[in-house]
């Protein structure tokens, strides 16, 4: 099932899809809690800061799918 979801031709493409997909998971959700709480929850008043990194990846997560991923 996820061999059709995927673009991979073999097994070992699809792990690494898998992968790189979930490290731009984790490494966007840092990023947006840094840039979240040192920017935006400042300068725009009705954001308040992410305390927890769930918040930050549900917030990625919701981000990337609005986006179109």
């Amino acid at each position: 099932m996820l061999h059709e979801v995927t673009h991979a031709k073999s097994r070992s493409e699809m792990i690494t899809e898998l992968l790189i997909f979930a490290l731009n998971i984790l490494i966007s959700t840092f990023i947006l809690r840094l840039v979240w709480n040192r920017s935006l929850s400042k300068h725009i008043s009705v954001l308040k800061p992410i305390s927890s990194l769930l918040d930050a990846f549900i917030l990625s997560i919701s981000l990337q799918i609005v986006r179109g991923i």
